[in-house]
């Protein structure tokens, strides 16, 4: 019975140090390439996110100007009854225009929270911010 058990240790077969060491190397490469890729679709979608939320503005702002007698908001305070909390963005310097064609323009700049990106509009429409 002792020498069936040493038969089979002695037939057992098992990963190398250098095979364990080859697998390791292989994937630090895959995890190398893949991080990058990643954190870059992260911060694109947290700019789509704030552009959503500019758009969002836009048409805030077309609203409280049917509701207020043609009058544009002078600012983004002025939309907090059209206008759900945003999470996670935050804008500064936000004006309102309209530009020849009779539509509402945002100048300002979007921000994302806890250091995320963020987007500077100048007098652009819905379409140019879809466009970007």
């Amino acid at each position: 019975m002792l020498g069936q058990v040493r038969r089979l240790f002695k037939n057992q077969k098992g990963v190398t140090l250098v095979e364990l060491l080859a697998v390791i190397i292989i994937l630090g490469i895959i995890a190398l390439i893949a991080v990058p890729a990643i954190a870059s679709v992260i911060d694109d979608s947290r700019v789509d996110s704030i552009n959503a939320s500019a758009i969002n503005y836009i048409n805030a702002a077309e609203l409280y100007k049917v509701t207020n007698d043609g009058s544009l908001p002078s600012s983004e305070t002025d939309l907090a009854d059209y206008i759900n909390e945003k999470d996670g963005i935050s804008f500064s310097g936000v004006t309102f225009d309209e530009n020849t064609d009779g539509e509402i323009t945002i100048s300002g700049t979007g921000t994302y929270s806890g250091g995320g990106p963020s987007v500077t509009y100048s007098n652009e429409t819905v379409s140019d911010i879809s466009d970007r």
